[in-house]
């Protein structure tokens, strides 16, 4: 689906998250000037909704969806939709420059052939051009996705089925980047934007609008939510429910907060370590965190303090227009956690994983 940036014919496009906890959605308009936030929704599913980021209760999710959608007031939205996991692969692959349409297609078969682990037809696969590389000026830097279709087929079912119009899927990263170009992506230096969420924490690097870098790693709230629960003795979704509404026993803060902040510390150094060692570039300056995690209390101090980095949040609705239909405190409520649905309402080109 070709989607023209800045134009007002340019129709709403809805970004839907669905995580392991939460579903969020927002909906974008690209105005003449700027983006315009049209529309805002987030809810909590059963925790047994999703196993290992795949969709196994397709009732809960369908019925949290058509909530969402009402509360939207939308019918039959064009919609972009993400797939993450350690089933999604994304790798860079060199091709040569001189390669353009069918060749560079046939070529590119060749290779997803050899580096995706599973049959080809068992899968949805698609490759988007990124910058030449820095290495060599004949070939061009090619960034190579796959997803079971299983995967993919089963959101794009589920959405369906509560009445959105599922026109692209795209990956966690992917939406991460779209949003990390849109805040910081006309700087020189490399900046680096880091998403952590219940599960999964993502970790994106761009420089003059290009993707340099970007990684996934298994890491997220869960752990600490776990251990929530077994100190206010409840189930980890109540544990989240108290945490959201900040009505937890303060002593969470003193016994569990310590414990996951140097958890934190640690992913995020040896994510940066490793980046470094791929770019050979320097310790990284400044972060941009975003994601459930920019909920947490101190945690860009903390970090900041820890790391010896500067560490700010990413507000996703930065520099955008906000509808007078969205509730402003609803907005700041759940803002951190709309970061990979905004990057996903983003999505302006007619790349996905098709």
């Amino acid at each position: 689906m070709k989607f023209t940036v800045f134009t007002p014919k340019t129709k709403p496009l809805l970004g839907v998250d669905i995580g392991s906890t939460y579903i969020k959605a927002v909906l974008l308009t690209p105005g003449k000037a700027q983006w315009e936030c049209r529309g805002v929704a987030c809810e909590l599913i059963p925790t047994s909704a999703l196993k290992e980021r795949n969709i196994t209760d397709f009732d809960s999710v369908a019925t949290t969806l058509k909530k969402m959608m009402l509360k939207l007031k939308l019918t039959h939205p064009v919609s972009v939709i993400a797939v993450s996991g350690t089933a999604v692969i994304s790798k860079v692959i060199h091709m040569p420059k001189q390669l353009v349409g069918s060749h560079l297609a046939e070529h590119i078969e060749i290779e997803a052939d050899s580096l995706i682990p599973y049959p080809l037809d068992l899968v949805y696969w698609d490759f988007e051009a990124l910058t030449h590389s820095t290495e060599d000026r004949d070939t061009a830097d090619i960034l190579l996705t796959s997803a079971p279709k299983q995967i993919v087929d089963n959101r794009i079912t589920v959405t369906r089925e509560a009445g959105l119009n599922p026109k692209i899927v795209n990956t966690e990263l992917g939406a991460l980047e779209n949003l990390a170009r849109l805040h910081t992506g006309q700087s020189n230096i490399d900046d680096i934007t880091i998403h952590i969420g219940n599960e999964l924490m993502h970790i994106v690097v761009v420089r003059n609008n290009h993707l340099r870098y970007s990684k996934e790693y298994q890491f997220g709230l869960n752990s600490m939510l776990h251990d929530i629960a077994l100190m206010q003795q409840c189930p980890v979704h109540e544990a989240l429910k108290l945490l959201h509404n900040n009505i937890l026993d303060s002593q969470w803060q003193k016994l569990v907060l310590p414990i996951f902040h140097a958890q934190l510390e640690q992913h995020i150094l040896r994510a940066c370590q490793l980046m470094q060692s791929t770019l050979n570039s320097d310790s990284p300056q400044h972060i941009y965190l975003c994601g459930g995690v920019g909920m947490l209390p101190n945690i860009t101090q903390s970090l900041s303090c820890a790391l010896n980095i500067k560490v700010d949040l990413l507000d996703p609705a930065a520099n955008m227009k906000i509808s007078d239909t969205i509730s402003l405190e609803y907005l700041t409520t759940f803002k951190p956690m709309l970061c990979i649905a905004m990057g996903l309402a983003l999505r302006c080109d007619a790349h996905g994983i098709h």
